[in-house]
């Protein structure tokens, strides 16, 4: 086995290129370079670390920021690390041998590193999707438990970032059986707003604006900061043609809504979205939906991921698209400083970071 190495953002590309074309079922866009990139703008840089042991494999791409206070930097890995083995025990020793080589990141100033593996587990639909049970995510989590025990390191729970629950759709069967699968409810609204005449289209960066204008409707209904307009163009720039925004017109050529979705070699990711008050009532938001899904089987994605339930009500609005919701670990945290690691585990659960 390898010792922990770093590598390039281009050979980690290559590198999960490569595992999604065989063992990696889901290569989630957040630990793409692209996304290391698009994070650049508020200040994050990234590191990516990998042992690898033949043809298996454990790593992960960090961002990493500095932290007040003295407090030195966090080091985040969204989704991360990946494990790509084929055999139970290979695995177990791959993870122990990268949480034993994180210390690398003492190097970079690296106070505490927060990881938050990206495997997922699916959720029974009578659950609480917005906030399930613990024990939902417990099997998910055992893993890196045991690895971390084994190389006497303490791994904290902490609050994820990212989405604990999200619904995914499968797309391997081809746009009739994901229709098949939809409520009868939201087939009508999508037919709603063809007949109303809501047309979608697909842009780049230049779609920015029209997505902050239906994001700014959506924050001054429920009071939730959204993003600039400069931060959505830097996203999909960051990406190339494996982002874009769709925005759904009225007839009259006036923004009803938008959506920016994200494309892996494995997945498709809704990840921002909204309507104005007039899209809601032409149903633009169905008839984005419905577009999304189009392309992604058109581009031969595997999976269409609609990337977090936050409220019962947008549980419903998902569950009408069929697919299944699925739980996550959760994060966990570990010191690289031991005076510090835990202060800055307590500034993190003051300042909220995290979901």
């Amino acid at each position: 086995m390898s010792p922990v190495v770093r590598e390039e953002p281009s050979a980690w590309g290559a590198r999960l290129r490569a595992a999604a074309s065989g063992e990696l079922s889901d290569l989630p866009f957040v630990q793409q370079p692209a996304w290391a990139a698009s994070k650049a703008l508020t200040g994050w840089e990234s590191v990516r670390l990998v042992v690898q042991d033949g043809a298996a494999w454990a790593g992960a791409q960090f961002l990493i920021q500095r932290l007040p206070a003295g407090l030195g930097r966090i080091a985040y890995a969204p989704r991360g690390p990946i494990v790509v083995a084929p055999h139970a025990e290979q695995a177990a020793t791959l993870r122990a041998e990268l949480l034993r080589g994180l210390s690398e990141l003492r190097s970079e100033g690296v106070t505490l590193v927060r990881l938050e593996p990206g495997e997922s587990a699916p959720l029974p639909d009578e659950a609480d999707q917005v906030n399930p049970a613990d024990a939902l995510s417990e099997t998910l989590r055992a893993p890196w438990l045991a690895a971390a025990a084994s190389s006497r390191i303490t791994l904290h729970r902490a609050r994820p970032v990212q989405p604990s629950t999200s619904r995914r759709i499968d797309l391997t069967a081809g746009m009739e059986t994901v229709r098949a699968a939809w409520r009868s409810k939201w087939r009508q609204y999508a037919r709603h707003a063809t007949e109303s005449g809501v047309t979608v289209r697909s842009v780049g960066a230049d779609g920015a604006e029209a997505l902050h204008t239906a994001m700014t409707s959506i924050s001054g209904r429920t009071g939730v900061k959204t993003r600039s307009s400069a931060a959505f163009a830097h996203i999909v720039s960051a990406f190339s043609g494996e982002a874009e925004i769709l925005i759904a017109e009225s007839p009259a050529g006036e923004v009803l809504g938008a959506l920016l979705v994200i494309t892996t070699p494995t997945t498709t990711t809704e990840l921002f979205g909204g309507a104005t008050d007039a899209g809601n009532e032409l149903r633009a938001p169905y008839a984005l939906k419905v577009t999304a899904m189009e392309r992604a089987v058109a581009r031969g994605s595997a999976t269409y991921d609609m990337w977090g339930i936050s409220t019962p009500g947008i549980a419903h609005f998902k569950a009408g698209w069929g697919g299944a919701p699925v739980v996550y670990p959760g994060a966990l945290d570990v010191d690289l400083d031991p005076i510090r690691g835990p202060l800055v585990r307590l500034a993190l659960r003051l300042r909220g970071f995290g979901a």
